[in-house]
């Protein structure tokens, strides 16, 4: 039987429309599955908010929390780290709604000191208010370190004046948040360097964004260059890491 052009025609058109159906399939498939991610994690994120309203006696409304701010998810993790292990200091790199959160644990647990570090003064200094706000005063202190050229074995790195720190410092719980990515690459590996010295036996360490690749490969540095800590990674909303030092 003979194939006229007109059929050939036919036939690639209606190749063409399964294929379109096929890829507005597809195209469904994916969207209605980042809808359930989407879904899943607004609950989450609802889920972890309601568990920090009903564990911390709070006096006054929290500031917004995602996007810049730290997620309900890793508020949770960093509030089970200070009502379990019960911390007497507590340096935070980077201040803001996870300041309120541990200050407020602390006053739960009766005891420790919570020093957060801040690069920007004005976001230090509206922290400050908030801590003033919510009667936090006597258990946090916001200290605006501006950032300053570190030297490391590693390169070279603007991170916090850290000049006043007092030399006989241990830090029994570390919240890295800070410094900001946008301003260098892998900006917060300094942390465990610099610090190093001031951190108690059982020190927990606590980084947030901890999805991100230069905080992946900030991770791997610090495992390989501190060999005594180990490392285990909650699937928060940016990712959320626990150094923790060997047994």
């Amino acid at each position: 039987m003979q194939v006229t052009c007109l059929d050939t025609e036919h036939l690639n058109m209606e190749n063409m429309l399964e294929e379109i159906a096929l890829l507005l399939q597809e195209q469904e498939e994916r969207t209605a599955d980042r809808q359930r991610t989407l879904t899943e994690n607004l609950y989450q994120q609802l889920e972890a908010l309601a568990s920090i309203t009903s564990l911390l006696p709070l006096r006054m409304p929290l500031p917004p929390m995602r996007g810049w701010a730290i997620s309900p998810d890793f508020g949770i993790i960093l509030i089970n780290e200070i009502l379990k292990h019960k911390p007497r200091l507590v340096l935070e790199l980077g201040s803001g709604v996870s300041t309120l959160l541990a200050a407020y644990c602390l006053e739960k647990t009766g005891s420790g000191k919570l020093v957060s570090f801040d690069h920007d003064l004005n976001y230090s200094e509206q922290t400050r208010e908030r801590i003033t706000d919510h009667g936090l005063d006597r258990i946090a202190e916001i200290i605006h370190a501006p950032l300053t050229k570190v030297t490391l074995d590693q390169g070279e790195w603007d991170w916090y004046e850290t000049a006043r720190m007092d030399q006989n410092l241990k830090i029994d719980l570390l919240v890295i948040d800070g410094p900001p990515g946008q301003i260098q690459k892998i900006s917060r590996y300094p942390a465990l360097p610099v610090l190093h010295k001031y951190l108690a036996d059982e020190v927990v360490i606590l980084l947030d964004d901890a999805a991100r690749v230069d905080e992946k490969t900030t991770l791997d540095m610090w495992i390989q260059e501190f060999p005594e800590f180990e490392h285990e990674y909650r699937s928060a909303e940016k990712g959320a890491s626990i150094l923790r030092r060997k047994r």
